[in-house]
C-alpha cells in the first residue's frame, strides 16, 4: 500500500467472508469480493443487494479437480456470480495451482494437460460469450421479474439478468427442467430465443422464436455437447418497442 497508494487493493479473507464487513472504513480497500464453498448465487446476491457502491468480484471458491468440483460446478460457480452482479470471478484448478508440487490434493494430470481441461474449455465459451456483449450493463434479476417460475435452488439455481438499456438478457440453467420468463420485461414487442450450449459455444434457434413478449415457458433439450444439463438462453430484442419522439 505504502509503495503504490493508487493500487486496486482487496482482500482475500477466509471462507464466507465479505472484506466490506470488516475492513469498510479503510481507504486502500478499492474493490469488494464473496469467497464461498456454498452456492455461489446466495454470496452474490446479498452482496448485491446490500448496494454498498463498491464493486464485488468472486474471490474464490471450489477449484476444479478437488473436492469433487467437475466442469459442471465450475460453470455453475462463474454464471452465478457473474449475473448475480459479481463484475467478474476467478477460476481455480487444483493441477495448476501446485505445477505438480505438493498439495493439498493428489494431482489427477500434470499442469500442462490441465490448460486444457474440460473447465478451462468452459471459461473460454463463457469470456468468448460476455465478450461479444456489453456485459457491464447487465443488472441481476434480484427479484425474480424476469425468470418468475422454475428457478430452483442452491447449486441447481438458476440465474438471470438484463441489460440495462434493454438489449438484451441471459439466463442460466443449471439444470434442463423447465423454467417461466416473463418477456415482457424485455423492451419489445417480440424476442428472439436463442439456447447456447455452455459446453461448446453452439447456438440454436428456440423453437417458434422469435416469441410474443409475455410469460413463455422454455425448456431445452436433455443435455449439451458435454452430457450435462445446464444451458444458456439468450434473449434479444426482435421488434423494438417505439420510442416516443
Amino acid at each position: 500500500m505504502e509503495e503504490d497508494p493508487d493500487a486496486l487493493s482487496t482482500v482475500h479473507g477466509g471462507s464466507d467472508t465479505v472484506p466490506l464487513d470488516f475492513w469498510g472504513r479503510e481507504p486502500w480497500l478499492k474493490v469488494n469480493n464473496v469467497f464461498t464453498y456454498g452456492p455461489v448465487y446466495t454470496s452474490a446476491i446479498r452482496e448485491y443487494n446490500l448496494s454498498r457502491g463498491m464493486p464485488f468480484f468472486l474471490m474464490e471458491t471450489a477449484y476444479e479437480f478437488e473436492y469433487g468440483a467437475d466442469e459442471y460446478r465450475i460453470r455453475i460457480q462463474a454464471y452465478q456470480a457473474i449475473l448475480s452482479g459479481a463484475f467478474g470471478h476467478l477460476y481455480g484448478n487444483n493441477p495448476i495451482w501446485h505445477f505438480e508440487g505438493p498439495g493439498l490434493f493428489r494431482p489427477t494430470m500434470g499442469w500442462k494437460e490441465a490448460l486444457d481441461s474440460p473447465g478451462a474449455k468452459s471459461m473460454e465459451v463463457l469470456f468468448a460469450f460476455f465478450s461479444s456483449r456489453k456485459w457491464w450493463l447487465l443488472e441481476p434479476d434480484n427479484k425474480n421479474r424476469l425468470l418468475v417460475d422454475g428457478m430452483g435452488n442452491d447449486m441447481g439455481r438458476a440465474v438471470a439478468a438484463t441489460a440495462g438499456d434493454g438489449s438484451y438478457a441471459v439466463v442460466y440453467m443449471p439444470t434442463n427442467d423447465a423454467i417461466t420468463v416473463n418477456l415482457a420485461r424485455i423492451s419489445a414487442t417480440s424476442v428472439r430465443a436463442l439456447w447456447r450450449d455452455p459446453t461448446s459455444g453452439e447456438v440454436t434457434e428456440v423453437e417458434g422464436s422469435p416469441l410474443k413478449a409475455q410469460r413463455t415457458g422454455f425448456k431445452p433439450q436433455e443435455l449439451n455437447s458435454r452430457g450435462y444439463r445446464d444451458w444458456i438462453l439468450e434473449l434479444i430484442p426482435q421488434s423494438p418497442v417505439a420510442q416516443s419522439q
